[in-house]
């Protein structure tokens, strides 16, 4: 009986195997370790947002605020004054973080969507990309492209030349605005910050990038740069207000404008009085604009007058007062005389403009001046740029009786006062547009340094440190009293692509970061300068 009962119960056991565990799904087992509130795939639009968000100038770049000379500080130290005196390297390595960040973002936003109805998406995201890859090798030169982003199938891509670069942006650019398509669905709608899905904005904006990268070979090839420009002003570049590529914020905990968050965090988390890196407006920022009554001064700057124990707000165009730069190492008993960004400027819902009407009609006045086909006059152009460029501050929200808008009377004022030198030399009507963009752009300081670099103007003094009855650059500076022409290439690159990296350094007169004056030039830097220091 025993033997049978056992039998019995192997019987039922094998039973209960065949026809009971092979319902058991094992897929519904492997959700049991499923997060129910975690999204396990990207959402397009959601990622393009991010995208958006990325692609704007967002950062506070104290090394190149200082060396062109729009901020100054007093102090000698190594986070304040890397282009103040040049006094370190500090802040001068290329950013790869490109790579990981908004060219793998994009890259997995257009493998997400294929097919002839998201044509104007990809084409969006392609603008973005080249956008980002632009910043990137301006400053930095050569770099991967061609072999980069392909994963575990090349872990050591080579370094392009940026010539091969910038034929490859321009050429891809192109493609991505020719394959727009007014008949297909926007692009991403509402999740679209800069233009809600329209597609025509896009293209002006496209455009306008392509017009921007057409005019960096101005010097270098300028018949190629010639073709570009007038290429993307036959597509349409920017005109408008409304065309204006920009993000919004707001003055509530995560929505804040994050560049003006790190001047707040750096210098100016108190009005008036010493602040943590000793940071003012340069005089030489501050004296353009008093000697061209330009009426963006008293919104953007201000003196804080000591009352008691408190400091007023002194908008008064004549007493703002810019520190020079590469002149002090201990706090100057005026410092309070000095001026500093007002509340204004530094105010945490400022939107931050990636591309704007105003860029393209300098651009415009600048191809005009070379004699070059873009439908209008450099007078005309110019004006346009100057009035564009005021008419943006209208974004700003005001801050008590500081207003962004700039009556028309004041912007024609500054105009008769400061005409365009129609009958002057091409040199000196260069130096008038490109110091109007180095006003007009302030924020934007990647783009301006590499307008500056590529155009010699404006003309910075480096040489202020007083030595006797001579000035001199600051004593003991890295780069012999000189502004920075590019940065170097990041040392983790050394690490991992080393035979690539060997390669690109020694074929641009390169070396490395604290063993170079990093006075290599960009492919796209040449001619003569202007005679500066720099």
């Amino acid at each position: 009986m025993k033997k049978i009962f056992i039998k019995s119960i192997y019987v039922a056991c094998m039973f209960l195997i065949a026809f009971v565990i092979p319902s058991c799904n094992s897929e519904h087992l492997t959700d049991l370790n499923k997060n129910p509130n975690a999204i396990e795939y990207a959402v397009p639009q959601y990622s393009f947002t991010s995208a958006v968000l990325e692609s704007g100038p967002t950062q506070s770049y104290g090394t190149l605020e200082t060396g062109l000379q729009y901020r100054s500080t007093y102090k000698e130290n190594t986070v304040s004054s890397p282009g103040d005196r040049f006094s370190s390297f500090g802040g001068t390595i290329a950013n790869f973080d490109v790579f990981k960040n908004q060219w793998n973002r994009l890259i997995q936003i257009v493998a997400q969507i294929p097919g002839p109805e998201n044509v104007n998406k990809r084409a969006a995201c392609n603008i973005l990309r080249i956008l980002a890859i632009h910043r990137v090798t301006d400053v930095a030169g050569d770099m991967p492209y061609t072999e980069a982003m392909k994963g575990l199938d090349n872990l050591k891509p080579k370094y392009d030349t940026q010539k091969s670069i910038y034929t490859a942006m321009l050429n891809e650019l192109d493609a991505a605005l020719k394959s727009m398509d007014a008949s297909k669905p926007n692009v991403f709608g509402s999740s679209d910050l800069y233009f809600k899905g329209d597609i025509t904005k896009w293209k002006k904006f496209g455009y306008t990038l392509m017009l921007r990268l057409g005019m960096r070979l101005s010097d270098v090839e300028p018949a190629t740069a010639k073709i570009w420009v007038e290429k993307a002003v036959a597509g349409g570049v920017m005109a408008d207000f409304s065309d204006i590529a920009y993000i919004k914020y707001a003055n509530v905990a995560g929505q804040t404008n994050p560049r003006i968050d790190q001047y707040i965090s750096v210098d100016f988390a108190t009005p008036g009085g010493d602040n943590s890196s000793g940071g003012k407006w340069a005089a030489t920022f501050i004296d353009h604009l008093k000697a061209t009554n330009d009426p963006r001064l008293p919104m953007l700057s201000v003196v804080w007058v000591r009352s008691g124990s408190t400091y007023n707000p002194d908008n008064t165009p004549a007493k703002q007062r810019g520190m020079i730069n590469g002149t002090m190492n201990l706090l100057p008993a005026d410092f309070d005389t000095y001026s500093e960004p007002s509340l204004f400027y530094l105010n945490r819902a400022a939107p931050i403009i990636t591309m704007g009407a105003a860029e393209a009609y300098l651009l415009l006045a600048e191809g005009a001046a070379r004699g070059w086909n873009v439908g209008t006059t450099a007078k005309t152009a110019y004006e346009n740029g100057v009035r564009a460029a005021m008419a943006e501050w209208a974004l700003w929200p005001a801050v008590g009786s500081v207003s962004g808008v700039i009556p028309a009377s004041s912007v024609n004022a500054y105009l008769t006062a400061n005409p365009y030198l129609v009958n002057d030399t091409f040199a000196k009507q260069l130096e008038q547009i490109s110091t109007q963009k180095w006003i007009s752009m302030h924020g934007d300081v990647f783009e301006v340094y590499s307008n500056w670099r590529r155009t010699k103007y404006p003309v910075f003094n480096y040489a202020n440190w007083v030595s006797g009855t001579a000035r001199i650059p600051w004593p003991g500076n890295v780069t012999g009293g000189k502004m920075f022409r590019r940065f170097s290439l990041p040392l983790s690159e050394r690490d991992v692509n080393s035979v690539n990296y060997q390669d690109a350094i020694k074929r641009q007169n390169f070396t490395e970061q604290n063993t170079d004056l990093l006075q290599g030039r960009m492919w796209w830097d040449v001619g003569p300068g202007t005679g500066q220091s720099n």
